[in-house]
């Protein structure tokens, strides 16, 4: 589930103050300021899980209480990270009473490291106060990312392998499906699953929790990574230039011409499909780039070498590492794309292939010789005649335009912005949901994607 400017939250009743525990899977979207998890409030203080503003995450106990602040940093929009907080103030040992671990590793240095005194009460299951999740106490600093499978165990202080378990080929870290079968007073598991109620309680419990805001439904989650763009790869970011609704949705203002963002997933190898919208007034080209120029965060280098060619509302243009001659053609019957106009990507990328096709609201583009059809690989709009075969590719898509635009990407998820597909077109993989038909043999951009 996609968060934004959204939180869900539940009236605690007297539980136990003293053990608990609290198991979430977080997909972060902003890295560079302080996205709260979830939060506990009674008026007079409260307590958060939180990443702060420095991107350390970060566990705060009521004024003068606990509190711990890890000494790395969680900076990787691409990753979800299975956070798990423990606490037993009954444990004579000190280290004992508060324990956070990530992806099944138990942190132990910490920059700030308060444990909460012997046998005392924290506010967590505090008859009255209010959990939100996705907030902070006020609410606000909204978890401008995703979340999946939050749960708490009320009374009992757990290790992460009750919640998630190491895979035995990769050796990654991945989820345990399923409520904790004891929860406890308040406790509650938040699986975040159904696209229909996204804040239903699957715990035995069957806590009710009411939701503010508009939070976004997704296939993405622990088990199906999907790909987004990328805020860590980012040409000179500013305030003009924002991403929202889990990275899925590009904002320019005016004066930011020819600003760039990658993607979390590399196309080398893939056979991939995605879908774009213009919501307003956009301008946007999608390049695929020889990677061996980079991006990154505020040290943007310009295209020196390699190839690089990309789409822009009506015309396909192809440069060659700068070089003269930049080939320009009328790909679509009518230049030029109106506001509500879905584009479709289908990219062949898989072995010495360098196929890609676009189509607008269904109908693929004629390349001279012909319309394209992916699945049959006829008639790409460029192929490997003018993509260099590199061992490195990117996506990344750029603004190009002095006005205010805004574009909605769907890579899988079912969803442009917060505006849910009219109807889903086929799609061989059923990986991911997409408004038009997903060309056979191809497949959404996800960690499932990439064994298809």
């Amino acid at each position: 589930m996609a968060i934004g400017s959204s939180y869900m939250q539940r009236t605690q009743t007297a539980g136990n103050q003293k053990t608990w525990t609290v198991s979430m899977w977080v997909k972060r979207g902003d890295v560079e300021t302080q996205q709260c998890l979830m939060s506990v409030e009674d008026g007079a203080a409260y307590v958060l899980w939180k990443f702060n503003a420095s991107e350390f995450f970060e566990w705060r106990g009521e004024t003068g209480a606990a509190r711990f602040i890890t000494n790395r940093v969680f900076r990787d929009p691409g990753a979800w990270y299975h956070i798990v907080v423990a606490c037993d103030t009954t444990e004579s040992v000190e280290a004992d009473r508060f324990k956070i671990y990530i992806n099944g590793v138990q942190e132990t240095a910490f920059g700030t490291e308060t444990y909460p005194a012997l046998d005392s009460d924290t506010y967590v299951n505090k008859s009255g106060g209010y959990l939100r999740i996705g907030s902070d106490e006020v609410p606000g600093s909204y978890l401008n990312g995703c979340m999946s499978w939050v749960q708490l165990v009320d009374g009992a202080a757990l290790a992460p392998t009750e919640f998630g378990s190491v895979d035995a080929t990769s050796g990654i870290w991945k989820i345990k499906p399923g409520a904790y079968a004891t929860p406890g007073t308040n406790g509650f598991c938040l699986a975040m699953e159904d696209r229909t109620n996204l804040d239903l309680d699957t715990s035995s419990n069957a806590h009710t929790f009411t939701t503010t805001g508009t939070p976004t439904a997704t296939y993405d989650n622990p088990s199906n990574n999907f790909c987004t763009l990328n805020p860590i790869q980012m040409s000179d970011p500013s305030a003009n230039y924002v991403l929202s609704q889990g990275n899925n949705t590009l904002t320019v203002t005016s004066n930011d011409f020819m600003r760039q963002v990658g993607l979390t997933i590399n196309p080398l190898g893939l056979k991939g499909y995605f879908e774009f919208k213009c919501v307003a007034d956009s301008n946007y080209q999608v390049q695929f780039q020889d990677a061996t120029v980079k991006l990154y965060k505020k040290n943007y280098e310009s295209l020196a070498s390699g190839g690089m060619y990309f789409l822009t509302w009506g015309d396909l243009n192809f440069s060659n590492g700068g070089s003269s001659g930049t080939l320009t053609s009328a790909y679509f019957a009518s230049p030029g794309a109106a506001e509500g106009d879905i584009m479709g990507c289908a990219f062949d990328f898989s072995g010495s292939n360098r196929d890609v096709w676009f189509h607008r609201n269904g109908t693929y583009g004629n390349n001279g010789s012909g319309v394209g059809v992916p699945s049959t690989g006829a008639y790409p709009a460029f192929s490997a005649s003018l993509l260099l075969l590199t061992t490195d590719w990117e996506i990344i898509f750029a603004s190009n335009s002095g006005t205010t635009c805004t574009t909605a990407f769907n890579f899988g998820n079912g969803y442009f912005g917060t505006t849910a597909i009219s109807s889903a077109g086929t799609n061989a993989s059923g990986i991911g949901e997409f408004e038009y038909d997903v060309p056979t043999g191809f497949t959404a951009l996800s960690t499932k994607g990439l064994n298809v």
